[in-house]
């Protein structure tokens, strides 16, 4: 018995490719590969390479960070506080933690973007928002102790050591997963090497539709 064949010939070729196009997405998930930090196919990255303008072998900074690459910022920087909002009642740092601190080094809109290792100074690149010195000031606050005794003070807030963060696929706490020394910090929010970063946005940690991010910590 002989059966036509031809409609099969043409469909398949198209599933196959649709086929690789979801396995190549799905291999790259979680992945530095393609992701916002993704820095191989900038102009100011010389080399080409996806890792070296922040991290290198050699001639790195100390930071906690592994061997860290870019220059630090070394600007006196507005942080926020009660000048801004009269809630503001946590622990506040002069100015950024380390944590944060790496992050500024290229998202202050002032150090230049090239500006690792022993490549010299060039123009600043925008990053989005160009923070100009202002870094919480406009933004969300960072380097701020959150612990329990500020959910008891401020009260709209949840207590980090017993609400879970409900990051997907994990059980602990808002402290244990995104507090670091206790400090809310830059990558709180923001999954800097896209290991469990939710697609399509710049990078959250959890998709911030209906301010599901906001609510994780705020308690409204």
């Amino acid at each position: 018995m002989l059966f036509d064949c031809s409609p099969m010939k043409k469909t398949m070729p198209v599933a196959m490719m649709i086929l690789f196009s979801l396995f190549s997405q799905v291999a790259r998930a979680g992945s530095i590969i393609g992701s916002p930090h993704d820095f191989g196919g900038y102009l100011w990255n010389r080399s080409g390479e996806i890792c070296l303008p922040c991290h290198a072998p050699h001639y790195t900074k100390t930071l906690p960070a592994p061997l860290w690459n870019p220059d630090l910022p070394t600007q006196t920087y507005i942080m926020y506080g009660k000048t801004h909002t009269s809630t503001m009642d946590a622990e506040l740092s002069r100015q950024p933690d380390g944590m944060s601190k790496i992050c500024l080094s290229c998202h202050d809109g002032i150090i230049a973007s090239e500006t690792y290792g022993r490549n010299g100074h060039g123009a600043a690149y925008p990053f989005g928002k160009d923070l100009s010195r202002t870094v919480s000031r406009n933004n969300h606050p960072i380097s701020f102790i959150y612990d329990s005794a500020l959910a008891i003070r401020e009260r709209d807030l949840y207590d980090p050591a017993t609400k879970l963060s409900g990051l997907p696929g994990s059980t602990g706490t808002i402290s244990a997963d995104m507090l670091f020394l206790n400090r809310m910090e830059c990558s709180s929010c923001h999954d800097v090497h896209n290991k469990k970063a939710v697609p399509g946005t710049k990078l959250l940690v959890i998709d911030n539709a209906g301010s599901a991010l906001c609510l994780t910590c705020h308690n409204k």
